[in-house]
């Protein structure tokens, strides 16, 4: 508050004061005394958050009663389901759009209900039981939820594998979750037949017509079956509903436990913080692998009964086509959906789209987007699949994430916190506490985990020691425990949050997280090199960060560095991380360097690496860039790095 204001308030509280009672001028002046004293901050701080923080309060605490509910009635995902296509059997459902009309494909409750029944009693024939893992590898489609529901009933637990990873990748995606069979569509069979005999004594079943003798025709041996409400009720609101895999903050992707509670808090707080209707149609072209997508949007249609469309694959150039021949009213998001739409194409003569939800939309663009194609509301929130540190941004403040009450903190126990920004450790006082974050100061959010409470506890991964990385201990007082998001962000002064970085070793590129660790082995497996780092550096008019490695060169004493650079068959090297990774994990710019830095105990440094970037002024070691047109590696030269600032170059 402004220093002339503040006097002004005062000289008005004391003439007031004067003409007041005994009793009154005592109260008065304990008002005065404590407006003096600072109180006047408060009132500062109650006049800009206290209508925020009631409206989220409201709203959670629908969320919570919604939760509480299920909980007392031991509802699960597909208790809820049923009711809802009992409720509209012949609305459709889910729409996956294709580029031509035969190819889009539409389904209505109905006949989700009796597909994922059906599945259900095939499983049950074949002897799987309760806790036995299902991994299903399809592409986005309409009936990709009628597989995962339907063995969700009888308690066989689905892994949603991502279509991207590769061998190793894939391997290790199955196998982390002890999966005894795999449902996979014809497009990515190949990708199974690639590991397949190193997967040993797992079922195969296809949900196309199957091209591989032994495996089994899924959708022809369900036809048959009767689609009538099972017998049994096998599972209820605690149980274990489907793994999705996250690449966490190291290593090869984690498979997160996500329970039928966890779920249905996903999905209501998109329902109730950002006020999605029941007769809204929501379009989300994101993977149904996804959180998201498979989640926060394909949850709304279970749960609520809001249809949902899709796309097999995003394409920025269809996204309006889609919205408007599919009557959409709410879009899904992910950072670099936006700028792709954003820069597409202009607005259509007419849309029904009245909101935007999602995360990673860039502060730059959030007027312009909204400005562009006439859409009246963003509603950005963050939460990981996993964890619990959910927030939300209901009042539209451009660029923020969500806040923490400066009120109220106690009602959502998160906070930032300081972490060493070389080890990711976080930093303590003399009581071996954690230090909490400054206004403006960057820091890692924490949420404190409270045991079987429906939005504070963590569930943790298939793989123990992974969850007990997750996991801080005496952050705020001796023996509490926090959920570590694993993202550096920054609040103002009125708690609303704003992202920054990454903690850890991951970094985001094009919509999805990208694990160092996991493409080091890849790298290091190609190069037979005992080191290499892998890093994400930031790129002009791109959201997130691209993908670098730093390459030692070999030590041979006559060698020059040129003759360094040319060590490495590039070409041969690209070919080799096209076979084995997805696009968006391929590093895009290579660095050739005398030796990689250790710290004390024997970790990889990369910091130092990372803040120099691409620039070539500042660096004297030999710098490659992908040239995604011809798919070579070309030398960074000062009239490519200028077009790259320029932002001039396409990734």
């Amino acid at each position: 508050m402004k220093s002339s204001v503040k006097y002004a308030f005062l000289s008005l509280l004391l003439g007031i004061v004067c003409q007041m009672s005994c009793w009154s001028l005592a109260c008065a002046s304990t008002l005065l005394a404590w407006v003096m004293l600072g109180g006047h901050y408060t009132l500062y701080l109650m006049y800009h958050t206290l209508s925020r923080d009631l409206k989220t309060a409201w709203r959670v605490g629908h969320l919570l009663y919604i939760n509480i509910k299920a909980k007392r009635n031991d509802m699960s995902v597909g208790d809820k389901f049923q009711v809802i296509a009992d409720r509209y059997p012949d609305r459709p459902m889910v729409t996956c759009c294709g580029d031509t009309e035969s190819d889009t494909s539409s389904l209505t409750y109905r006949q989700v209900l009796h597909q994922s029944r059906q599945v259900a009693r095939y499983f049950l024939e074949r002897g799987y039981v309760k806790g036995d893992v299902v991994a299903l590898l399809m592409e986005t489609r309409a009936d990709y939820v009628s597989y995962w529901l339907g063995l969700s009933y009888i308690g066989v637990i689905p892994a949603l594998i991502n279509t991207h990873v590769k061998q190793k990748g894939l391997l290790h995606s199955i196998n982390i979750v002890d999966a005894k069979a795999v449902i996979v569509s014809s497009e990515l069979e190949p990708v199974l037949v690639d590991v397949k005999a190193q997967l040993e004594d797992i079922e195969v079943f296809s949900v196309d017509e199957c091209h591989v003798p032994d495996w089994i025709d899924l959708t022809g041996s369900i036809s048959s079956l009767s689609t009538d409400p099972l017998e049994t009720k096998y599972v209820g609101y605690s149980d274990s509903l489907f793994y999705i895999y996250t690449s966490g903050t190291t290593g090869l992707p984690k498979a997160a436990i996500i329970k039928h509670s966890r779920f249905m808090f996903s999905v209501y707080a998109l329902y109730c913080l950002c006020i999605v209707r029941e007769n809204d149609v929501i379009y989300s072209p994101l993977p149904l692998y996804h959180s998201a997508a498979g989640t926060v949007t394909m949850g709304a249609a279970l749960l609520e009964g809001v249809r949902m469309v899709t796309r097999k694959k995003f394409s920025a150039r269809m996204f309006w086509t889609d919205c408007v021949a599919e009557g959409v009213t709410v879009t899904q998001y992910i950072g670099e959906i936006a700028r792709y739409v954003y820069s597409a194409g202009e607005k259509p003569a007419e849309h029904t789209v009245r909101m935007m939800f999602g995360n990673g939309m860039r502060k730059d663009l959030w007027l312009k987007y909204m400005d562009k194609f006439g859409v009246g509301e963003i509603c950005e929130f963050y939460g990981s699949t996993e964890g619990n540190c959910s927030v939300g941004n209901i009042t539209g403040q451009v660029g923020s994430a969500g806040a923490i009450s400066v009120l109220f903190p106690w009602i959502f126990p998160l906070d930032l916190i300081r972490v060493d920004a070389e080890t990711g450790e976080p930093l303590r006082d003399n009581q071996g506490l954690c230090i909490p974050c400054q206004v403006g100061e960057p820091g890692e959010l924490v949420g404190r985990i409270d045991k079987g409470h429906p939005v504070r506890d963590f569930h943790g991964y298939a793989d123990k020691s992974a969850t007990k990385k997750k996991v801080m201990l005496d952050v705020w007082k001796k023996g509490d425990m926090c959920f570590r998001s694993g993202d550096i962000f920054v609040k103002d002064e009125f708690g609303n949050l704003y992202f920054k970085d990454r903690a850890g070793d991951t970094f985001r590129w094009k919509g999805e997280n990208v694990s160092t660790l996991e493409v080091e082995l890849v790298v290091s497996q190609i190069l037979k090199l005992k080191d290499c780092v892998v890093y994400g550096v930031e790129v002009a008019g791109n959201e997130g960060k691209a993908g670098m490695v730093a390459i030692p060169a070999v030590e041979t004493q006559d060698m020059s560095d040129s003759q360094h650079q040319n060590s490495v068959d590039l070409v041969n090297f690209h070919k080799q991380l096209t076979d084995k990774l997805p696009a968006y994990a391929r590093p895009l710019f290579v660095r050739f360097v005398e030796k990689i830095d250790m710290t004390a105990t024997y970790k990889l440094k990369k910091r130092d690496l990372q803040r120099e970037g691409i620039d070539p002024h500042v660096i004297s070691d030999p710098l490659f860039m992908l040239d995604v047109t011809s798919g070579k590696y070309v030398p960074i030269t000062e009239e490519l790095h200028q077009n790259i600032a320029n932002k001039n170059v396409r990734f």
